[in-house]
């Protein structure tokens, strides 16, 4: 089975290719939405957290949104303990999908898994699991006017956009095959794209 990861700064449109190919019939991990789910469920994380940051930074959903996109943006030392904190349990469950067994002669969309995740560079866990890196890539224009279009404003896309930059480049996947996908909102162009890389 071939594993592949699906990478690009905000507002690039990995995630509209993520559900391209779900549309196909291939199987997509969401990490960014797996995070959110071990925020709501996962206790043991949840303890972790609480002690790290104080209970003020858990809500009974997940965490507060408010409270980790400040310290996110605000706090380059806090950003690296929480993500030395929460890698590790995404880590074990992106490992779970895609060493998930295949059945012999299963169809194209059953023998390759792909995993959805916007820091792919900063999770060698995970990297090292992959056979390929897909990036999706999108001028910059593009992205900001596609956060604001999303509700974001202006200076909080721009923001976003600063925090992810050079997080993507091909040089941070060393010895994996590495294919980019250009979105610049041609979505005919976009599936052609896909189809053939597929």
């Amino acid at each position: 089975m071939k594993r592949v990861g699906i990478t690009g700064t905000i507002g690039s449109g990995k995630s509209f290719v993520g559900a391209l190919l779900r549309e196909r019939g291939f199987m997509v991990m969401d990490a960014d939405r797996e995070v959110h789910e071990l925020y709501r469920d996962n206790q043991e994380l949840r303890s972790e957290l609480a002690a790290a940051f104080g209970e003020a930074c858990l809500a009974l959903n997940g965490v507060s949104r408010k409270f980790v996109a400040d310290l996110v943006f605000n706090d380059a030392v806090a950003l690296k303990k929480l993500e030395g904190i929460v890698y590790p349990y995404l880590t074990r469950s992106v490992g779970s999908f895609l060493n998930g067994g295949v059945p012999e002669n299963a169809p194209q969309a059953q023998q390759v898994r792909f995993v959805e995740a916007a820091l792919l560079s900063r999770t060698p866990g995970i990297l090292q699991m992959l056979d390929e890196v897909w990036i999706v890539d999108a001028p910059e224009s593009t992205r900001l006017r596609r956060l604001v279009a999303r509700g974001l404003e202006p200076a909080d896309a721009r923001r976003r956009i600063e925090n992810q930059r050079e997080t993507c480049k091909a040089d941070f996947f060393t010895g994996k095959v590495v294919c980019t996908l250009t979105n610049e909102g041609d979505v005919a162009s976009l599936q052609n794209q896909l189809d053939a890389l597929l």
